[in-house]
């Protein structure tokens, strides 16, 4: 049995290394060899690592400390790797795409676990000469070829870095719970996934609960406790640095990058954006979306038998039901094809292909022939369903990065080219434009510029105002906008900017806008 997981390790690596190769030549077709990453998020970590690096901690521009990511320990790999590979998108990329085949590897190491449990649902396996081994590999087969999971894994961003640790956390966390003991160990991981994505706390927050739940169940509960207790005090370590450094500079413990983005706290759930979570899920793989469903009914109607006996598979569907659930919430962003969900895609696919399991073990297959359910055919059948999107999605990383390519990244040439490096421009998208230019920058979404975010409070007609004195305060000398984010700005104020030059998109796949228009500013010299 050793040799055929070892096997299949060796199968999901070449599978994994496939895959990053096959999405690679894509985005060289479609960008015609110039590469690069698919969303401008990716190089506003350039910038930020790259001064991490340099030794400005968490300065987007030098001597201005900002709380501009929700990132910083991704800031923190990327900058520590550019002193290697100092080719930003090679690092990112490279990083990327490591923790992507991670990912995949753990996967399958969680699937055995659960799969080898001893979970009387789980019995059938032998009489359908279906072995856990398999079942975990099909897991992490669908996962490689989600399109979305792949994308990610060339993106250049943190998601699947966060992704790695939260599987890892939950991979320790069903030792213990196999082994019946208590441990650091899944907090360590799961501190280090909150300060990668801010998500990761509602993880450590389900597993806290379970733990919880527990001490109650075993013999020396004080002792549990007490452990329970340095779990908060570790976590808590490690977390809340950021937030401190955040309040200190804005005077609010969120980052800026929550507020920026329209985050808020309300009571009622945004069913539009669960209604397109779910959507996509289904896109990613119909089967598994499918049984997804089926398995979250199934884990409800007998969740008190999941908190008694089989308790391997609580802390996965309360991380997929309540992640969308709180997000729609908080913060209900759908951008970037929901791209703050796809951590969950690997969780996902557990829980549909352990439905699978327990559906083969039902009375309504009873009389199915079982040389209907061979391995071929269940994973045929699997990932052909998944080879739709995940062509899709390469497609898209190629469309994605040609998008940044000729926006973006055009306009940052344009302004190392055309505007003295001493010179102060406005933009609404910060990363591509500040990294290659190497101006300085305000931010008018906020992130790096946190007076924006305070504007937005105001009155619309006193937002107005307040952002054009900080432009003249700033002796600004260009403005880089979408139009149709700032037509009431522009009515006011478009006599004191002269268009100069735009970068228009024909195809617009993942920008904020088709056209981003170049302004130069007519009020440098005028009295306030």
């Amino acid at each position: 049995m050793k040799i055929k997981a070892e096997k299949n390790y060796r199968v999901i690596i070449l599978a994994g290394i496939f895959s990053c190769c096959f999405y690679l030549l894509i985005e060289f077709y479609f960008t015609q060899g110039r590469m690069g990453v698919p969303l401008d998020d990716t190089w506003i970590h350039f910038q930020f690592a790259d001064n991490f690096a340099k030794g400005h901690f968490f300065q987007y521009n030098i001597g201005e400390p900002a709380a501009g990511t929700t990132s910083p320990l991704y800031v923190i790999i990327l900058g520590t790797v550019s002193l290697v590979i100092p080719n930003f998108i090679l690092s990112s990329v490279l990083i990327s795409s490591v923790f992507y085949l991670l990912c995949c590897l753990i996967t399958y190491k969680i699937s055995l676990i659960i799969f080898k449990s001893k979970d009387s649902s789980l019995h059938f396996l032998s009489g359908y000469n279906l072995t856990p081994e398999f079942f975990s590999l099909l897991v992490s087969l669908l996962t490689i070829f989600a399109g979305r999971f792949a994308w990610s894994g060339l993106s250049g961003m943190e998601t699947t870095i966060f992704t790695f640790f939260c599987l890892a956390g939950v991979l320790y966390y069903l030792k213990d719970t196999k082994n019946n003991k208590f441990t650091l160990t899944p907090t360590l991981l799961l501190a280090l996934a909150s300060v990668t994505r801010p998500e990761g706390f509602l993880l450590y927050s389900i597993y806290i609960v379970l733990i919880y739940l527990n001490c109650f169940k075993v013999k020396d509960f004080k002792v549990t406790y007490s452990k329970l207790i340095i779990s908060l005090i570790l976590f808590a370590s490690i977390t809340l640095p950021y937030f401190i450094f955040s309040y200190s500079l804005s005077g609010n413990f969120l980052p800026n990058t929550f507020r920026g983005q329209g985050g808020s706290f309300t009571f009622i759930p945004d069913l539009h954006y669960l209604s397109i979570a779910l959507t996509f899920f289904l896109r990613d793989n119909f089967i598994t979306g499918f049984f997804f469903i089926l398995a979250a009914l199934y884990y409800f109607y007998n969740i008190k038998k999941y908190f008694n006996e089989q308790k391997y598979m609580n802390i996965i569907f309360m991380w997929i039901i309540f992640l969308p659930l709180i997000s729609s919430i908080v913060i209900p962003n759908w951008r970037h094809h929901v791209r703050y969900l796809i951590p969950l895609i690997p969780f996902l696919n557990i829980a549909a292909v352990y439905y699978l399991a327990i559906l083969l073990n039902s009375k309504y297959f009873i009389n199915f022939k079982k040389s209907y359910f061979t391995s071929r055919s269940i994973t045929l059948s699997f990932l052909m369903i998944s080879f739709i999107y995940y062509i899709v999605f390469a497609i898209e990383l190629g469309k994605n990065t040609d998008n940044i390519n000729n926006q973006q990244v055009k306009l940052g040439s344009w302004v190392r080219d055309n505007v003295s490096s001493d010179e102060t421009i406005a933009v609404n998208d910060i990363g591509a434009i500040k990294f290659i230019s190497r101006n300085r920058i305000l931010d008018l979404e906020g992130l790096v510029t946190p007076e924006i975010l305070r504007y937005r409070t105001y009155q619309w007609k006193d937002n107005l105002d307040s952002t054009f004195y900080l432009l003249k305060k700033n002796n600004v000398s260009y403005i880089i906008i979408y139009d149709e984010w700032f037509k009431e700005f522009l009515e006011k104020f478009g006599n004191e900017l002269t268009l100069v030059t735009s970068a228009r998109l024909e195809d617009n796949t993942i920008c904020g806008g088709d056209e981003m228009k170049v302004y130069k500013t007519n009020f440098k010299n005028k009295k306030d």
